[in-house]
């Protein structure tokens, strides 16, 4: 067991795109320093759901990937050793979701996050992709 006191640290999305893309070589050695020390157990990263909504947006729109791709990665680095994210069955089930389901990853989430805070009961203008998630999703029109 590691006998130093380990640190921990809230991660930005642009750290964590540095170190995934490896798309800027004097950034990524910059960065994977850290990630490395967080799989050695030095370092707890951790990674708000609001980042992971921001590295599937960024990822998707601007990088183009595929979301199968998008998925794999981001669910691996959720499972890494020494990475904390809150809500973590709650993003998880979401970047399933939008892989599986073909939807927004942020209407994944708040479907996941209304089941697992019990009020499953969601509004909304937008039909297309709720109507393929659980839950009580109630369509408004005029």
């Amino acid at each position: 067991m590691n006998n130093k006191a380990k640190e921990s640290a809230w991660f930005d999305t642009n750290v964590i795109l540095r170190f995934l893309l490896r798309d800027d070589s004097d950034l990524f050695k910059v960065v994977e320093p850290l990630f490395l020390r967080a799989e050695q157990g030095e370092l707890v990263i951790f990674i708000h759901p609001l980042i992971v909504a921001e590295l599937v947006w960024t990822l998707e729109s601007f990088y183009g990937y595929p979301r199968r791709k998008i998925s794999e990665v981001l669910m691996g680095l959720i499972e890494a050793q020494g990475v904390e994210v809150p809500e973590k069955e709650i993003v998880f089930g979401a970047l399933q979701d939008y892989e599986e389901k073909n939807v927004d990853f942020i209407d994944a989430y708040l479907t996941h996050y209304a089941a697992h805070q019990g009020h499953l009961t969601i509004y909304t203008l937008e039909k297309k992709h709720f109507s393929r998630l659980n839950g009580d999703i109630r369509v408004l029109s005029n």
